[in-house]
């Protein structure tokens, strides 16, 4: 049994086409290396005004917002989230986020490894 409190982890950089996003960490939580055969488990930190990028790809996003308000875009859709929302982004479909709030917009986002 793997028992973790995200703080307890680093904050890593999130890189974007070779690049890292300004304000934007991730913690990996639960992942392939700690014997989760199927997904990963991420905790990602956005400060106020930060944003990632448009990008598509062929898996799947669950994903929990335990903190801030974000734009989220899917396709040709977008939605203001708050806390205590839950999302679910479609394989291939285009997706961006932006913190629209007035604090740090936290979220976790589950995965299916790929690769």
């Amino acid at each position: 049994m793997k028992v973790v409190k995200p703080l307890d982890l680093k904050p890593e950089p999130v890189e974007f086409n070779g690049s890292v996003i300004p304000g934007v960490t991730i913690r990996w939580l639960i992942k392939k290396e700690d014997g989760a055969p199927n997904y990963a488990m991420r905790y990602f930190e956005m400060e106020k005004g930060a944003s990632i990028p448009e990008h598509h790809h062929p898996w799947e996003h669950e994903i929990y917002f335990l903190q801030g308000r974000c734009l989220l875009t899917e396709d040709d859709e977008e939605r203001v989230v708050d806390a205590g929302t839950a999302v679910f982004i479609k394989p291939n479909a285009r997706h961006s986020y932006k913190n629209v709030g007035d604090e740090k917009c936290v979220f976790l986002c589950i995965i299916p490894h790929h690769g």
